[in-house]
């Protein structure tokens, strides 16, 4: 008999470990569920992956997340040219945890109404936690990612969440998560001048003009040629008009 009540005391207290170190990300699923709960700049730095997704920095295969973000920073999003490092994680599937307990409760409640006995949705509440050790998960998580100098020990970032089959990662800067789900935008490269369009009809050969528009005269304006400054002409003084002499009486 003692054999057995230990055995039953270390088994509940392994279901309660497992639930306590459980809390924050069992806490991070329902932030996750509810997005009034998280602030506006997680979600900007949040993304979430699912198996039917195609991402060219990321793909499932036999049960394993794998994820490759090279040449930016993780955390500042700098542009660096460091070594890429390779980390293998297994994350607890919170999602499992979470619903497992929830699932039983609400069958222990349908039945508590039928059998109109309140013990069975009284026990139903720690068999939950049971259930939910005994059919717990884990992910397989292959990140290739780069830190700079700044950041090599900031090992918390990226934030990686394992929500059934679905990845959710959380860089530290939201230009990582635009990086990682639609590449290097234009926005961050130097700006190109653009070319003047060509006259289409312009003859064959001809180089497209410049930016400007020709002169039109107007009206009430003197002759283009008139106007025109000549250079290839030497310049010459004419003296004014002399008035006319008064008559001496």
């Amino acid at each position: 008999m003692r054999q057995v009540a230990s055995l039953i005391a270390k088994f509940i207290g392994d279901v309660a470990r497992y639930y306590w170190g459980m809390r924050g990300l069992l806490w991070e699923f329902i932030r996750g569920m509810a997005p009034n709960l998280m602030d506006e700049s997680l979600r900007f730095r949040e993304v979430r992956l699912t198996p039917h997704e195609g991402r060219s920095m990321a793909e499932f295969d036999d049960g394993t997340w794998k994820v490759s973000i090279p040449g930016r920073c993780v955390v500042c999003a700098d542009a660096v040219r460091n070594a890429p490092v390779i980390e293998e994680l297994s994350i607890d599937d919170a999602a499992r945890a979470f619903w497992v307990p929830l699932g039983t409760v609400l069958v222990g409640t349908v039945l508590s109404i039928v059998l109109w006995n309140r013990w069975v949705v009284v026990l139903s509440m720690p068999l939950g936690f049971v259930f939910g050790y005994l059919l717990r998960t884990r992910m397989s998580v292959r990140l290739q990612i780069v830190r700079c100098d700044q950041h090599t020990s900031r090992t918390n970032i990226p934030q990686v969440l394992a929500w059934g089959t679905t990845l959710v990662l959380r860089f530290g800067h939201k230009l990582v998560r635009r990086v990682f789900l639609y590449g290097e935008s234009m926005d961050t490269a130097v700006p190109q001048a653009e070319a003047p369009p060509a006259d289409p009809f312009a003859p064959a050969g001809h180089e497209p003009a410049a930016w400007h528009s020709q002169p039109i005269p107007l009206a009430d304006s003197p002759s283009p040629q008139d106007a025109k400054i000549q250079y290839d002409a030497d310049p010459t003084f004419k003296p004014p008009d002399e008035p006319p002499s008064p008559e001496v009486q």
